[in-house]
């Protein structure tokens, strides 16, 4: 049996020169109020993670890695909950100098994301204080832009590791 190769260092990291290491848009339906988003729509969630993971280990910032699949989770299942008016849900994650961008946007929002304080026996309204805590922690920030009808949501991290 041959011995595994050795990893190698990652001695610099190259990205894009956009930065861009995830550009993925897909649509949603319209839905009534009080309706819940089908299960295919729901399945974007891990998906979103997972891809994002991926995009992060190959590039050398998997310690960042379980904290951006968190704040992906939470900001995807959020479009995809709170707009119901649909169509369009789009998530990119990117470097910009020493940060990791994330972004969540919907083409139509039902309204505008915020920062909520759930009672102890709430069922929801904790995710943007999830994404808030990882920011945080992380040194980083995180905000809502609305433009017309749409909302993106966004999280700025420090990478890891970054070269100096």
């Amino acid at each position: 049996m041959t011995p595994p190769a050795p990893a190698l260092p990652v001695v610099g990291r190259m990205f894009r020169p956009d930065g861009i290491l995830l550009d993925e848009r897909f649509e949603i339906a319209e839905r009534a109020v009080g309706q819940f988003p089908v299960r295919a729509e729901m399945a974007r969630v891990p998906q979103m993670r997972r891809c994002a993971s991926a995009m992060l280990r190959y590039h050398g910032l998997m310690p960042m890695s379980d904290d951006v699949a968190l704040v992906i989770g939470e900001l995807v299942g959020n479009a995809i909950v709170h707009s119901r008016r649909g169509p369009l849900v789009a998530v990119q994650l990117r470097v910009a100098g020493r940060r990791l961008i994330v972004a969540v946007g919907t083409s139509k929002a039902s309204g505008r994301p915020v920062l909520r304080r759930p009672g102890p026996d709430a069922e929801h309204g904790r995710g943007l204080r999830l994404v808030d805590g990882i920011a945080q922690g992380r040194g980083g920030r995180w905000g809502v832009d609305a433009a017309g009808e749409g909302v993106t949501v966004w999280c700025d991290l420090p990478l890891d590791g970054a070269p100096a």
